[in-house]
């Protein structure tokens, strides 16, 4: 007598309980963390060649080699916690320092950064409300997926910020392919949205995995040694919003609306207000560009500081060697360049840290400051 036969799906050990799924989410992102802080240490020290902004006038700059031994406790707290997820004083110290830490400097207030420190706070509420963690983790991913590619319509980025990104791959291809591989960003940020909208419904879920990983990866590729070999401290971002994608998705059946808003868990009702919501008051001006999803949309402020060569003299060695004398023209100090060679990070893109920035130029000036400031962009908000 034949036997029924049951398919059993394959299944994976990170996926098979949300406390498995949560434990994954954690590790990978301490993980991150880790490899962020090693690739961009230099933000994290006061002891460089660029000035630290602190995010509140008064707070004083830690001296060396106090900064080296607080940024070395914090990359062990990390550690210790990837393998002790559950300790309590480890929780409690790491996330205080990081905390710290960043109060003391604008500059490392990058936008992954911000999302780490939100997400770490999750330890707090582990393990005892694990479902909603992991609901909450998954409204962040929708949210950058969906607002990411909102910011990316426009212009600047389909004309200038995506055909940069592809152009290593565009060249790998006969000359004809090359127009449509670069008009690529007509339709890329529309595959963002589509990713972060699919992610919400059971029914587009799984093939919206996939599709959020390729924009996860594509951005790693772009910017990686592979790619532009530009901005390393976020690969390991990139890295992991392609892990939680997939690890916080893949095979659920969810309805949307535990994924965007609890109404129990208040962790998860804080980060929708900070995390989805304030980004929108920035199309008012309001809020800050770099918490409003435009990392890569090409929206972001820039800046020039023109000097004149007396007040260059007077600048310190490490300074000197960012101004750059063009043939025709005053020398000025490109912010962007200056921040991500010394700092290995892009510059906090907002007016009030350009202005610090050039007050600390004009700090070495004797007399009134000759140097200018020039704040631009490429495209409006």
């Amino acid at each position: 007598m034949a036997q029924n036969v049951i398919f059993v799906p394959q299944t994976y050990p990170m996926l098979e309980t949300s406390l498995s799924r949560i434990q994954w989410t954690f590790r990978v992102l301490l993980m991150a963390m880790l490899g962020t802080w090693l690739l961009s240490n230099k933000v994290w020290m006061t002891d460089r060649n660029f000035p630290v902004v602190p995010i509140f006038d008064g707070i004083p700059s830690l001296p060396s080699p106090i900064d080296y031994i607080f940024y070395s406790i914090l990359i062990v707290l990390a550690i210790y916690q990837i393998i002790y997820l559950e300790n309590r004083n480890t929780k409690i110290a790491l996330i205080a320092l990081l905390g710290f830490l960043m109060l003391g400097d604008q500059m490392r207030w990058q936008p992954y950064n911000v999302q780490y420190f939100l997400m770490i706070v999750g330890l707090f509420f582990y393990p005892k409300y694990t479902d909603g963690l992991l609901n909450t983790f998954r409204m962040m991913v929708v949210v950058f997926l969906i607002y990411s590619g909102i910011q990316e319509v426009n212009s600047v980025f389909i004309e200038s910020i995506f055909p940069w990104m592809i152009k290593p791959i565009a060249v790998i291809f006969p000359a004809k392919m090359e127009p449509y591989i670069l008009g690529g960003g007509y339709i890329f940020p529309f595959l963002s949205i589509a990713s972060g909208i699919g992610l919400l419904f059971n029914q587009t879920r799984n093939y919206a995995v996939y599709l959020g990983m390729f924009v996860n990866l594509f951005y790693f590729y772009a910017l990686s040694p592979m790619g532009n070999d530009w901005n390393h401290a976020i690969l390991p971002y990139n890295i992991a919003m392609t892990f939680f994608t997939y690890v916080l998705f893949f095979n659920t059946e969810l309805s949307f609306k535990v994924i965007l808003w609890s109404k129990k868990f208040r962790y998860q009702q804080v980060l929708v207000v900070f995390f989805a919501g304030l980004p929108l008051l920035s199309l008012f001006g309001i809020y800050d560009r770099m918490q409003s999803f435009n990392t890569y949309s090409g929206k972001s402020l820039y800046a020039k500081i023109y000097v004149t060569e007396s007040l260059v003299n007077l600048l310190p060695d490490g300074v000197k060697r960012y101004v750059y004398r063009p043939p025709q023209g005053e020398p000025y100090i490109e912010t962007t360049y200056w921040s991500a060679d010394a700092l290995k990070v892009s510059p906090y893109s907002e007016e009030r840290v350009y202005e610090k920035l050039h007050e600390y130029v004009c700090s070495f000036s004797e007399g009134d400051c000759s140097a200018r400031l020039e704040i631009y962009s490429y495209g409006g908000r």
